[in-house]
């Protein structure tokens, strides 16, 4: 049930549609800016590995409304960025040998360019480079933990449905997930739709976070939707519940 409320997903929120290095290549990406001169606080948005290009106005748009300004990298192979596509790069199939293997492979040639990305807003004039964080859902929500064991000095890290359709396919991303999880310095922010595909993730995360003594939350919401897809998708598809959530969460621990 996709109900409109006070945040409520906003279309028609164009991006500045620019280009930043990684690797040798240069990049797509968008950029949403708030309101004033600066220097804002700034958060990464990670994308899935299906894009889902159309939801990230109005998740932009949210979080410019509260005062921070967004940058959405594409990473390599999506988008029309230059790169090995996904699809290209991971051949098996989930079940299927090497399968675990190259998708942790993937994920962390991608995760360069979300670091590239940090690097790239943090030389903004218009960004206070001491106040960044990333959020992301799905894949984006896997490179956004990865950043957080990667960069130390990411503020917050705010995870959707972080590898739910991988999780039970592939144990060298749980390991490779966990050993981030233990070495980031940030506060963890980890939230999922009860029907989701799977919950084991988020549970895991909170977990380990609690037994290491790192800061988190994790927030499981009702039902969503009627396919867990829907569920998975939560980000896109119901900013109105996760935004009293998750704004709170960023002015702590980003602007405060």
């Amino acid at each position: 049930m996709h109900v409109a409320g006070r945040y409520g997903a906003v279309m028609h929120f164009p991006g500045e549609p620019l280009t930043f290095p990684s690797a040798g290549l240069e990049l797509n990406a968008h950029l949403y800016r708030p309101s004033g001169a600066g220097p804002h606080p700034a958060i990464i948005v990670n994308h899935g590995s299906g894009l889902e290009q159309d939801s990230k106005p109005g998740v932009a748009r949210l979080l410019t409304g509260a005062g921070y300004l967004v940058f959405v990298p594409y990473r390599r192979g999506y988008a029309g960025s230059p790169g090995q596509p996904r699809t290209d790069a991971v051949a098996a199939q989930p079940g299927e040998p090497g399968y675990g293997e190259q998708v942790a492979r993937r994920l962390l040639a991608e995760n360069d360019d979300v670091l590239a990305a940090l690097r790239h807003v943090r030389a903004r004039s218009d960004v206070d480079a001491s106040r960044t964080a990333v959020l992301g859902s799905s894949f984006g929500g896997i490179n956004s933990i990865l950043a957080a064991g990667r960069d130390p000095e990411l503020r917050a890290c705010v995870s959707f449905a972080a590898a739910a359709m991988t999780w039970k396919h592939a144990p060298e991303v749980q390991d490779l997930l966990l050993r981030h999880v233990d070495t980031a310095r940030c506060p963890f922010l980890f939230l999922q739709a009860e029907n989701d595909f799977d919950l084991a993730p988020s549970a895991a995360f909170a977990e380990r976070c609690r037994a290491r003594g790192h800061l988190y939350e994790r927030h499981i919401f009702p039902p969503f939707g009627t396919t867990e897809m829907e569920a998975h998708q939560i980000w896109i598809h119901a900013p109105y519940l996760w935004a009293p959530i998750v704004l709170p969460f960023l002015d702590r621990w980003v602007k405060g």
